[in-house]
C-alpha cells in the first residue's frame, strides 16, 4: 500500500478503540435499557473492527468495496441510533455517548474519504513522482508522524471524557488519592504539602 492508505487506517483504528471503550464504558450504567444492548453489542464489534482495519487489505478493491461502504452507513446509523436511545426514557445522554457517537463519525468519514475514487487522467501526478530513490517521501514522514500524534491526542481526550460520564468514570479515584498497601520496605509517597 502507498499514499495516505496506512496513515488513514492508523487514524480510523485510533477512532474505533475510541468509540469501542466508551460504548462499553455505557454498558454497566444504562443495563438493561436498550441503549446498553447496543453499546455492548457496537463496542464489541468497534474493537474487533479496529484490528481488522489494521490488516493490510485493500479497500478499493470489486470484493470489499461494497462491505467498506456497508460499514461507513453502519457506524452512521449506530451513532444515529446511540443518540435516538440515550435520549429515550431510561436513556443517558451525556458526554459518553456524545463521545460514542462524534468518534463514529469521524471513523466513518475517514473510512469515507479513503475509499471515495480517485482522480484518473492528466491530472493525477505520476506514480513516482516526489519520492527518492528508496521510494520514500522524507518531507512527508514529519507531517505524517505530526498527524498521528493529533490524532492520538484528539481521540484520547474525546474518549476520556466520555469515559469519565459513565458509571466507571464516577467511581474512579481521582489522581493523587491512590495509596499503597502497607508493604514492608516499600515506602509510602504522598502528593501535595
Amino acid at each position: 500500500m502507498t499514499g495516505p492508505q496506512p496513515l488513514a487506517r492508523v487514524l480510523v483504528a485510533f477512532a474505533l478503540v475510541g468509540a469501542g471503550l466508551v460504548d462499553l464504558g455505557l454498558v454497566r450504567g444504562t443495563f438493561p435499557h436498550p441503549q446498553a444492548v447496543l453499546a455492548l453489542v457496537v463496542g464489541a464489534v468497534e474493537l474487533v473492527a479496529a484490528v481488522l482495519v489494521l490488516r493490510a487489505v485493500p479497500w478499493r478493491t470489486t470484493s470489499t468495496t461494497v462491505l467498506v461502504q456497508a460499514s461507513v452507513g453502519g457506524l452512521v446509523a449506530v451513532s444515529v441510533l446511540g443518540i435516538l436511545l440515550a435520549l429515550a426514557p431510561g436513556g443517558h445522554f451525556g458526554a459518553a455517548a456524545a463521545a460514542a457517537a462524534a468518534l463514529q463519525l469521524a471513523a466513518a468519514a475517514t473510512v469515507g474519504a479513503m475509499t471515495r475514487p480517485r482522480p484518473s487522467g492528466p491530472d493525477r501526478p505520476a506514480p513516482g513522482h516526489g519520492t527518492t530513490t528508496h521510494g520514500r517521501q522524507p518531507r512527508r514522514a514529519g507531517a505524517s508522524l505530526a498527524l498521528l500524534f493529533v490524532g492520538a491526542v484528539v481521540v484520547s481526550t474525546i474518549t476520556t471524557a466520555g469515559l469519565a460520564d459513565t458509571e466507571a468514570g464516577a467511581r474512579a479515584v481521582p489522581h493523587g488519592e491512590h495509596h499503597l498497601p502497607g508493604l514492608p520496605g516499600l515506602e509510602q509517597h504522598h502528593h501535595g504539602p
